[in-house]
């Protein structure tokens, strides 16, 4: 009576043990899939840093050529930009106050 009753534990413990790495084994293939999703990710991420990098070069280029343009536009005016876009503000101003008069 109490052999069968040890086989019978046995034999339920080797079907626990069986479930088990069973479910190890799927648990390992999630976790080998998650490493790939990682990797791509973190490729992605190097990709997406680089074109940030690119884009910021472009826009400090860019940047510096609008900053150029103005320079030169202020030598030829020989004022600055602010000034000058007051001025036609005010000729503006008084255009229009000649009009509704």
């Amino acid at each position: 009576m109490r052999v069968k009753k040890l086989e019978s534990e046995n034999k339920s413990l080797m079907k626990k043990i069986e479930a088990d790495q069973t479910e190890i084994d799927i648990l390992k293939v999630r976790v080998a899939e998650l490493e790939e999703e990682k990797a791509r990710r973190d490729e992605q991420n190097k990709y997406f840093e680089l074109k940030n990098k690119e884009l910021e070069a472009a826009k400090a280029l860019k940047e510096h050529e609008f900053y150029m343009m103005n320079k030169v536009i202020e030598n030829m005016l020989r004022k600055s930009i602010e000034q000058r876009f007051e001025e036609i503000q005010v000729e503006e101003v008084r255009v229009l106050k000649a009009v509704l008069q």
